[in-house]
């Protein structure tokens, strides 16, 4: 029987209204854990167990329903964004508790709606944002097809192929056999949690990977470009300065060519996330 618990999910992140409905929550997670310890006697049996330092780290699915820009310079969200109390929809020992967003993949493939997961972790009630990570400047589709969703910009990848021995770009604007796109960037957590008490949070580490995957319909091997590098914001919002990323190619392109299929390559390329330090009120003396 159908009740309000059946089929929901909830928005811990609020990406909905950041991106004014762009996005739809599917599902969500709380994630939640704790830690245990025990001891034992001279036989080794257990005589006690105890449970501490219960946290959670959500997470949210979203379907992207509409066309959906992201830009830099004034971008609806940020990892290392905290979400407050109010809004997060986690509480740890009944105590509700903000939660900082840690990573965001996005997935787009042939036949399926475009997806965003965002992860998170639970902290300190009356915790403040620390540091932050803004993303490229990306344009999502909501069109169910695999994307290259970082040419709002400059293309992130030139695929090529050879014509009279020169290779020049693989049919501009036409069908080029894109399976799939899907990137994730991410951040590290650290929690000081003295005798499991959470007290401190804090993040680093910021990286970027995207894992590209096309059917191959020309003759020859496709030459795969990429861009030098990415531009990203890497200073406060007050002056919004932009910094040139390198790219990389963290796994080179290769080649399957399954029974009944067409000749397919992958590869995979990263860059890193440079964060800025939220800015603080110095403290004034009396």
């Amino acid at each position: 029987m159908a009740s309000d618990t059946f089929n929901k999910g909830f928005d811990h992140f609020g990406l909905e209204t950041a991106t004014t409905n762009a996005v739809k929550v599917k599902s969500s997670n709380e994630n939640r854990s704790i830690q245990t310890a025990s001891g034992a006697n001279t036989y080794g049996d257990t005589r006690v167990v105890d449970s501490y330092a219960e946290t959670a780290a959500p997470s949210a699915e979203y379907e992207v329903v509409s066309q959906m820009s992201y830009n830099p310079q004034n971008p609806t969200f940020t990892i290392g964004a905290v979400i407050a109390a109010a809004d997060s929809g986690i509480s740890v020992g009944g105590t509700a508790v903000p939660v900082v967003i840690g990573s965001v993949q996005i997935s787009t493939q042939t036949g399926s709606a475009p997806k965003i997961i965002v992860s998170g972790q639970a902290v300190q009630a009356g915790a403040t944002s620390l540091r932050t990570y803004v993303l490229p400047s990306m344009l999502l589709s909501p069109r169910h097809r695999a994307q290259d969703f970082f040419s709002y910009g400059t293309p992130l990848c030139v695929i090529k192929k050879t014509v009279n021995s020169e290779a020049v770009a693989a049919d501009a604007g036409l069908d080029y056999g894109l399976e799939s796109v899907n990137a994730n960037f991410l951040v590290e957590f650290t929690l000081a949690q003295p005798k499991g008490e959470l007290k401190n949070y804090d993040l680093h580490g910021g990286m970027a990977t995207v894992d590209y995957t096309m059917n191959w319909y020309a003759s020859g091997a496709p030459t795969i470009e990429l861009r030098s590098s990415i531009q990203m914001r890497t200073s406060s919002a007050s002056d919004q300065n932009v910094t040139a990323i390198p790219v990389t190619m963290t796994a080179p392109v290769a080649k399957s060519c399954p029974e009944g299929g067409y000749t397919q390559y992958t590869w995979q390329c990263s860059f890193p996330l440079i964060g800025y330090e939220t800015p603080t009120t110095p403290a004034t003396s009396s």
